[in-house]
């Protein structure tokens, strides 16, 4: 799992033999672990904790390491999981506990090293599809802000992700439609934030996303 240092736009293999790929487990599985949990006699609680117990253990072997492996991680996290809801075809409550414990566990690894995310979207989204995005995305540990339902001025925009870095560590600002455009606003704020920032506005079904900020 490299980053490409040429260009902002990244693309990252998953399947590769590497502690990064490895943290990454528990989001690149949501759709199969969730299928699993359905089917599961015990509610999937077994499965809950495998997941778990695995993230634990891969970030703890990439602490070992001194290099940007924890920063490609956190650069990846958002963007995995809204290409997941993206696809989403079922919204229950094996989903919403899936982001609710395994996810949620994820995001505190990240936040308990001192590493934060910024997620910038600009895709258009249906209103049941952002409804679910912003349900999950809370649930899973990452404050989410969009204009629909936070208000369409910028300065108030911008203090509430501010305010959920603050207090969650990770954020996400999402506009999906034309109502307003404050991406370009969006991304200078990133640019002088100390996280690791990342935007899309490609399709779901495209691997890739641009790198805006690169540090913890």
């Amino acid at each position: 799992m490299t980053l490409n240092q040429k260009t902002s736009a990244i693309g990252i293999d998953l399947r590769a033999p590497a502690p990064e790929a490895d943290c990454l487990d528990c989001l690149v599985a949501v759709p199969a672990a969730v299928d699993m949990m359905r089917a599961a006699e015990d509610g999937g609680f077994k499965i809950l904790n495998s997941l778990i117990s695995h993230t634990r253990d891969s970030f703890q072997k990439l602490d070992v390491r001194e290099d940007s492996g924890i920063k490609i991680v956190a650069a990846s996290a958002q963007d995995i999981l809204y290409r997941h809801v993206a696809r989403l075809s079922i919204m229950d409550r094996y989903t919403r506990i899936y982001f609710e414990q395994a996810v949620w566990y994820f995001f505190t690894q990240l936040t308990s090293r001192g590493v934060r995310t910024f997620y910038i979207l600009d895709n258009s989204l249906q209103d049941d599809r952002l409804g679910a995005l912003l349900q999950l995305f809370d649930t899973g540990g990452v404050a989410t802000i969009t204009p629909p339902r936070d208000g369409s001025d910028w300065p108030s925009l911008s203090k509430q992700i501010l305010a959920g870095l603050e207090t969650v560590g990770h954020a996400a600002y999402i506009e999906p439609n034309s109502e307003v455009n404050h991406i370009e606003a969006a991304k200078v704020m990133a640019r002088s934030l100390k996280c690791v920032a990342t935007f899309r506005n490609l399709a779901p079904d495209d691997p890739a996303f641009e790198v805006i900020r690169f540090v913890t």
